[in-house]
């Protein structure tokens, strides 16, 4: 099954499934696609994160499955675990930092649209910035690792 969804029809995607993405060498897989909810499955390594940056519309929803996570949103930090759900609104500075030796998570995205801009598979991060820009989001600064 696709998953770029029609809402109006019920919709299924079994374990493993879905559209594979990348960025950098992470795996990201597109799990439903549609005007109004984006959700990718994502497992990403310390120093795969993004930039800080901030969506102009987009809302992102994280649900860490395994492994531990710092989100930085704004002034805050919250940490989590499997289990943990975390909301990045847009009009706020915000990143993540994968603080094990991998994390495995879900974003959802609301409304839609910005899950395809793992499409473009940045490998570097010029190329990530590049794709970010393209799908609406503005680099505000580097990750807070990297910050000076």
């Amino acid at each position: 099954m696709s998953p770029q969804v029609e809402t109006s029809r019920p919709y299924a995607l079994a374990a493993g499934d879905g559209q594979p993405m990348a960025w950098f060498d992470s795996i990201i897989t597109l799990k439903a696609s549609c005007p109004g909810l984006g959700v990718t499955e994502i497992r990403l390594s310390p120093g795969e994160e993004p930039p800080l940056h901030v969506h102009t519309i987009t809302d992102e929803w994280f649900y860490v499955l395994e492994g531990k996570m710092t989100f930085h949103v704004g002034d805050e930090n919250l940490s989590g675990g499997p289990g943990t759900f975390a909301l990045l609104p847009h009009g706020i500075p915000h990143t993540f930092t994968v603080e094990s030796p991998s994390a495995h998570f879900l974003v959802i995205n609301t409304p839609g649209g910005f899950e395809r801009m793992f499409e473009l598979a940045p490998k570097t991060p010029v190329e990530a910035e590049r794709a970010m820009t393209a799908f609406g989001m503005e680099v505000v600064g580097p990750h807070p690792r990297n910050a000076a």
